[in-house]
C-alpha cells in the first residue's frame, strides 16, 4: 500500500491496487498525479457499502473491526498520505443493489490535499455528470470518518449550467450517509434541471423556471428536510419548512409555507388556439373543450399549509388568506380557513378528485360583506349587479373538460345584498313612461334600479341555475322574481314582478303592500341582456279583479302614470271572456279614468 507525498510514491504501480478501498482500479501514478483512476462504489442487497470496513452480521471485518463499530485500520493504511496531488480523467461509478440506483461521474479532474487520513481533506476541480460539467469544491475535516463510520465537518460546493449548490455542516457515515447543516440551491429552470436528472416534468406553459432556496438541510437516505427556508419559484416568494420522503410508491411532502403574491394562472390549463377563455372573460365566449389533465395529482402525496398575502385564480382576486392542501392518492382537498375577498371575508373548500378516469370537482364557499360587482365581473363576466352582501354556494361537477364540467354542474346556494342597484333598466321609469325605459336602447346603458335589499336562494342542476324566490325592496317597489340562467349557454331567462307602492319606505317596509304589478322580462346572453315590460302579463294580473285593482291603483297614480297609452286596446287584444270581475268594459272605463284617457 503506497503512500504519496509531494507527488512521489513509495511502491510500484502494481502495488497501487486499492483492495482495501473496495475499488477495482486506482489508475496509475505519474509525476503529475493519478491518471484515469476507475473507482467503483457499491452497496450490496443488504445495504452494506463497499467503503464500510466494519464487517457485516457481527463478523469481523477484513481490517479487524466489528460490524457497525469503529474500524481498526492497518497501520499501513493509517499512514496513507497525499501531499498536493491531482486526479486526471478519473471515473467514479456508484451502484446500489438494494435500490437499483446507478450513477456515473466522468472526467474527474481534481486537485487534492490530504496530509493524512486524519485530515483535513481538500479537493477542488471539475467532473462531468449526465453530460454536464460541474465545478466542485470539497473540504472535509476528518476523512477517516468515512471509513470508521464516524462524523466529520463537511463543506461542498457544486456549480454547473443547471445548478449552483452548496452545503456547510456535518456528514454522518454511521448508517449509510446523512447530512445536517446549512444548504443553498439555485437553478435557472426546474423543468430543465428535472430533464437533465432523468426525471422530466410534463407541464405546459412558461412555469417551473427559476428556483432558489436556502435554509437548514437534513438529509438521510430517502428523507430530506429543509427548515427555516427562504424559497423562490418563478415569481412566487416565501419562507417556511419543507420535508420530502421518496421511500414510498410516490414522494411524500409535508410543508408549511408563508407566501407573498401568488398567481396561479400560469399553472392552470391554457385553452387551445381558437377556443374561448374560461368564465370571467365576459363576451360571447364558449366553454373550453380542452381535456382537463389532473393526472399530476397522482405524482405525490402531500400535506401543505399555506398563508398568502394575495392569490389570483383566473380573474378572481383573493386577499390575505390561509390555505391547507391535503393530497393523497390523486385526491386534492383544499380548505380556506381564512380568506379576504372583494372587501369582505369568507371560508371555503375545494376538492379535486383525479383518482378515477373522469375528474371530479366540488366547491363550497361562505362569503360575508363582499362587493358583488367586482366579484361577479371577475368570476363570470357579469357586471349588472352592485351591492354589498353575503353569499353561500355549493357546486359539484364531473367531466373531462371545462365544458363537460359546466354541463354537469349541480348544487345550491343563497344570497342577500344591501344598498345596491341592478344596472340596465329602471323600474321607476318603466312605470312613469314606458318609452324611455324600454324603447330607447342607448338610455338603458345608463339606467339602473336601486334597492335597499336583494335576496334569494337558488339550485343548480345540469348547469342550469334556478331561482324562484327573489325579493327586492326599494323605496317605491317590492319586487319578486323567478327564472333561470344557463351556465352552458351563458344566457338568462328571468321574470321580475315589481309592485309599486304608495309608501316611500324601502328596507324595513311592509312586504305585503298591494299595488300595480308590471312584470319585466330579462332575457338574453350574459354579455347583452335585454329588458322589456310584460304588458300582456300585467293586464292579465289586473283583470283577475279589476274593481279592486282600480281602487288600489288610485293610491299610486303618480308613480304609475302613463303605464300604457291605450289599455283598452291591450285588453281587447288579449281576447278575454266577456265578463271578468265585473266586465271588461267596466275595467276599461276605470283604467281610462285613472290614466286620463
Amino acid at each position: 500500500r503506497p503512500s504519496l507525498e509531494n507527488g512521489k510514491t513509495s511502491g510500484t504501480p502494481s502495488q497501487t491496487t486499492s483492495a482495501s478501498l473496495h475499488t477495482r482500479s486506482f489508475g496509475f501514478w505519474s509525476e503529475r498525479g493519478i491518471v484515469r483512476p476507475d473507482i467503483r462504489l457499491h452497496v450490496d442487497k443488504n445495504g452494506r457499502p463497499n467503503w464500510d470496513f466494519g464487517g457485516g452480521n457481527g463478523a469481523k471485518s477484513a481490517c479487524g473491526g466489528k460490524a457497525g463499530g469503529k474500524t481498526e485500520l492497518p497501520e499501513e493504511l493509517k499512514a496513507f498520505k497525499l501531499g498536493d496531488v491531482r486526479i486526471e480523467g478519473g471515473r467514479i461509478a456508484y451502484t446500489d443493489a438494494k435500490t437499483g440506483a446507478k450513477e456515473l461521474l466522468e472526467d474527474v479532474n481534481l486537485s487534492l490535499t490530504l496530509p493524512s487520513l486524519s485530515g483535513p481533506l481538500g479537493a477542488k476541480g471539475s467532473l462531468t455528470w449526465k453530460g454536464d460539467e460541474l465545478t466542485i469544491g470539497l473540504d472535509m475535516a476528518k476523512p477517516l470518518a468515512a471509513i470508521e463510520a464516524g462524523s466529520s465537518k463537511l463543506k461542498v460546493t457544486a456549480k454547473g449550467s443547471h445548478l449552483d449548490a452548496g452545503f456547510d455542516g456535518v456528514a454522518q457515515f454511521a448508517k449509510g450517509f446523512s447530512l445536517d447543516g446549512d444548504a443553498r440551491f439555485k437553478t435557472p429552470s426546474i423543468k430543465q434541471l428535472a430533464a437533465w436528472a432523468a426525471a422530466p416534468i410534463d407541464v405546459e406553459g412558461d412555469v417551473l423556471g427559476p428556483f432558489k432556496a436556502a435554509g437548514k438541510l437534513a438529509f438521510n437516505g430517502p428523507r430530506i428536510a429543509f427548515q427555516n427556508a427562504t424559497i423562490a419559484i418563478d415569481a412566487i416568494k416565501g419562507k417556511g419548512d419543507f420535508s420530502l420522503n421518496t421511500g414510498g410508491k410516490v414522494p411524500s411532502i409535508i410543508a408549511k409555507l408563508a407566501l407573498g403574491e401568488l398567481d396561479l394562472n400560469p399553472y392552470l390549463p391554457v385553452p387551445k388556439e381558437g377556443q374561448a377563455a374560461p368564465a370571467g372573460g365576459g363576451g360571447a365566449g364558449k366553454w373550453s373543450d380542452d381535456p382537463i389533465d389532473l393526472s399530476g395529482l397522482k405524482a405525490a402525496n402531500a400535506v401543505v399549509n399555506f398563508s398568502v398575502e394575495s392569490l389570483l385564480v383566473q380573474k378572481i382576486k383573493i386577499g390575505a388568506s390561509a390555505l391547507k392542501a391535503v393530497l393523497k392518492n390523486g385526491v386534492l382537498d383544499l380548505t380556506l380557513s381564512k380568506m379576504a375577498l372583494y372587501g369582505g371575508s369568507g371560508t371555503g373548500a375545494v376538492k379535486l378528485d383525479a383518482s378515477k378516469k373522469t375528474p371530479r370537482v366540488s366547491k363550497s364557499f361562505i362569503l360575508a360583506g363582499i362587493d358583488a360587482n367586482p366579484l361577479l365581473t371577475d368570476a363570470a363576466g357579469f357586471s349588472e349587479l352592485e351591492g354589498k352582501g353575503d353569499l353561500k354556494i355549493t357546486v359539484n361537477a364531473v367531466g373531462g373538460s371545462q365544458k363537460a364540467m359546466v354541463n354537469s354542474a349541480s348544487g345550491s346556494g343563497g344570497f342577500v345584498f344591501r344598498d345596491g342597484s341592478v344596472k340596465g333598466f329602471n323600474l321607476g321609469a318603466m312605470v312613469r313612461k314606458v318609452e324611455s325605459a324600454f324603447l330607447d336602447a342607448s338610455a338603458s346603458k345608463q339606467q339602473q334600479t336601486d334597492f335597499s335589499e336583494l335576496k334569494g336562494t337558488f339550485k343548480i342542476k345540469k348547469g342550469v341555475v334556478t331561482n324562484n324566490d327573489l325579493f327586492m325592496a326599494s323605496p317605491l317597489f317590492r319586487v319578486s322574481g323567478k327564472g333561470q340562467t344557463s351556465l352552458p349557454a351563458r344566457t338568462v331567462d328571468y321574470r321580475v314582478e315589481p309592485k309599486a307602492v304608495a309608501s316611500g319606505v324601502g328596507q324595513g317596509g311592509k312586504t305585503d303592500i298591494a299595488g300595480v304589478t308590471v312584470p319585466v322580462i330579462i332575457k338574453g346572453p350574459w354579455h347583452n341582456l335585454s329588458y322589456r315590460p310584460d304588458l300582456a302579463g300585467a293586464v292579465k294580473d289586473l283583470l283577475k279583479d279589476p274593481g279592486k285593482v282600480v281602487d288600489q291603483a288610485k293610491n299610486v297614480a303618480k308613480q304609475a302614470k302613463d303605464l300604457v297609452k291605450d289599455p283598452g286596446n291591450v285588453i281587447k287584444d288579449l281576447k278575454l271572456p266577456g265578463n271578468v270581475g265585473g266586465g271588461v268594459d267596466d275595467a276599461v272605463k276605470g283604467l281610462k279614468g285613472l290614466f286620463g284617457k
